[in-house]
């Protein structure tokens, strides 16, 4: 079975934050467990829709935080999650079509699995580091 793991080298070291990421990462494993246990379409489907709401809430405490303290990279960042929404809402479709195959668990693992772990490593540490700088501490009651 797939499974998502919550390395120490995806620690942003905000509480809030990293918190939201257990969870994104806690309800991948859902959806991969629904998958691989054969109950069928409409638990990946509820384990999917759920990672969609929690998706767009954590992400707009992001760009909140960007946006509060006028982030430079605030554009990009919006745009790679507005990306990553988009993606999700094809796999819904495509969970609606084809149902819960090791096709999809596949492709989940390399759209959101692997894309969640680049993004947190990438985008999201940056802007933190950022934020950090600039605001001479942790942001942990900013959001």
């Amino acid at each position: 079975m797939k499974k998502a793991e919550f390395l120490p080298s995806l620690y942003t070291h905000n509480a809030i934050i990293d918190a939201q990421h257990q969870e994104l990462i806690n309800t991948i494993n859902k959806l991969y467990e629904a998958i691989d246990s054969g109950k069928g379409t409409d638990e990946a489907k509820n384990a999917l829709a759920f990672l969609m709401q929690y998706t767009v809430f954590h992400f707009g405490g992001e760009e909140k935080l960007m946006q509060e303290d006028k982030y430079p990279l605030f554009t990009e960042h919006k745009a790679a999650h507005d990306a990553f929404v988009e993606t999700v809402k094809g796999l819904y479709q495509k969970l609606m079509e084809e149902g819960a195959t090791e096709d999809f668990a596949d492709q989940v693992e390399q759209e959101i699995t692997n894309w969640l772990i680049v993004h947190i490593k990438g985008m999201d540490l940056k802007m933190i580091e950022w934020k950090n700088h600039r605001s001479g501490n942790q942001m942990d009651n900013l959001m």
